[in-house]
């Protein structure tokens, strides 16, 4: 991995709520309204990180109709810790929780 893809994972992990959406994501996929709900802000600051987690290959998003869903994309998350931590020569497991269905 590149030095500028690890860059963007961790802008994406830098933020607290950001960590609170991708935390949320890891139980279940939700709708942007959902997340706004369970995180206490308005639209528009949910969605631009929702955008940063995005460009990040954090997450992924799909659409139904007018709403957005998002869930975490576990394998782009796992391929990113291992290999940050491959490059330091730091031993890691890490094991995917399989998505809960709704």
């Amino acid at each position: 991995m590149e030095n500028k893809i690890y860059s963007k994972y961790f802008k994406a992990f830098s933020d607290p709520t950001r960590l609170k959406i991708i935390r949320l994501l890891a139980g279940k996929e939700m709708s942007v309204n959902d997340i706004v709900a369970a995180v206490g802000l308005s639209q528009p600051t949910v969605s631009r990180h929702l955008g940063v987690l995005r460009d990040a290959d954090v997450v992924t998003d799909r659409r139904e109709g007018q709403q957005v869903y998002y869930g975490l994309n576990r394998e782009s998350v796992q391929q990113c810790c291992s290999s940050f931590c491959d490059c330091l020569e730091i031993p890691v497991r890490i094991e995917i929780r399989k998505k809960k269905k709704k």
